[in-house]
């Protein structure tokens, strides 16, 4: 149904229910109330009447060698209805056997593999364009992870972005987002991905996923105040213009900490349209601090990280940077393997 898609669904596949949301929640509640037969037969009239929406809105322009693979919740009744129509139209059809829940236990299955990957995380304090130094890796052939993208978050009270129309996805399919990058990755390689949280917004990085930064190496990135407040205007300019409501409504989050009178003053700031000044001093008061306490509850490795300072935010800067990475870093070794036994965990190279 449209709400099983929108909570998750294979990448690139397209919703076409035989039955809306209203009416599978009908014939569900009769096959539970009433009868699975008069269940089945309203079910039945209601998939006849979709499917031929379906198939004028889908599959006309469609040519007869086309192969389309078939799957519903569990890989039945409402796959197989759509699959025999299109079948007997002539298309090449499949089915999944076991529907969505097998696909889905695959990728949990997968995700519970991700500590088997090396882990190199890009750190440092907001403003520093860390984000774009994933993306001059990436561009460059590093296997990179830009979790902040997949959860559509920049991972802080203000992180909401309009480009995304403030929504997160769910957590499933941040988990599937994550499935559909790293399962093409080499194992003997590592992944470059930002030092976060455990939480973006209000999604969890997978467990073994968190467990495998945890215990990578870090680069601390450092770039002068002046290029941070304007890395940050740069990328929060809606809270400049559109949203300005919107930015005052999110500081009373940080009421608690601090203070009604500093939040007072960055409000009076914001009305002068002071941004250099507002700018700077929440990064000094909320962000600095902030980021020092999530990176001491991670438990990530800072005293033995590598401190990179670099001049500016430029992309000629950031290309530098980021080929010094990689030539330093993105060193093939044999892939980890965690073995359990019943007393404890250890890692062998194999």
């Amino acid at each position: 149904s449209p709400a099983e898609w929108e909570d998750d669904h294979v990448p690139g596949s397209v919703s076409t229910p035989v039955l809306d949301n209203e009416e599978r929640a009908r014939v569900g509640t009769i096959y539970k109330q009433e009868s699975p037969f008069l269940a089945k037969k309203l079910g039945a009239s209601l998939v006849a009447k979709n499917l031929g929406k379906i198939l004028d809105t889908h599959f006309q322009d469609k040519e007869k060698d086309t192969r389309v693979l078939v799957y519903c919740w569990r890989g039945g009744e409402r796959s197989m209805s759509l699959a025999h129509v299109l079948s007997r139209v002539g298309f090449k059809v499949g089915l999944v056997p076991g529907g969505y829940k097998r696909y889905r236990a695959g990728v949990l299955d997968f995700l519970r593999t991700m500590d088997g990957f090396r882990y190199h995380l890009v750190a440092g304090k907001t403003g520093c364009a860390k984000g774009k130094m994933l993306d001059q890796l990436k561009a460059q052939g590093a296997q990179v992870l830009d979790l902040e993208v997949m959860a559509q978050h920049r991972g802080s009270v203000l992180g909401e972005d309009p480009a995304w129309n403030n929504k997160q996805p769910s957590q499933k399919f941040f988990d599937t987002r994550i499935w559909e990058q790293a399962r093409g990755f080499d194992r003997t390689r590592p992944i470059f991905v930002e030092g976060e949280s455990s939480m973006i917004g209000r999604l969890q990085i997978p467990k073994n996923t968190w467990a495998g930064m945890k215990a990578g190496s870090v680069t601390l990135l450092e770039v002068p105040m002046p290029s941070r407040v304007a890395w940050i205007r740069g990328g929060y300019k809606h809270f400049e213009t559109t949203d300005v409501p919107r930015l005052v409504e999110k500081l009373q989050k940080l009421v608690p900490k601090c203070g009604k009178k500093k939040v007072a003053e960055w409000e009076t700031w914001i009305a002068a349209e002071r941004w250099d000044e507002f700018v700077e001093d929440i990064l000094l008061n909320h962000y600095d601090s902030a980021y020092a306490e999530a990176a001491k509850r991670s438990g990530r490795d800072d005293e033995n990280a590598e401190f990179l300072m670099l001049p500016n935010t430029d992309d000629e800067t950031y290309a530098k940077a980021a080929a010094e990475l990689i030539a330093k870093y993105d060193v093939s070794k044999p892939p980890v393997v965690v073995e359990e036994t019943e007393a404890t965990k250890t890692e062998v190279a194999v």
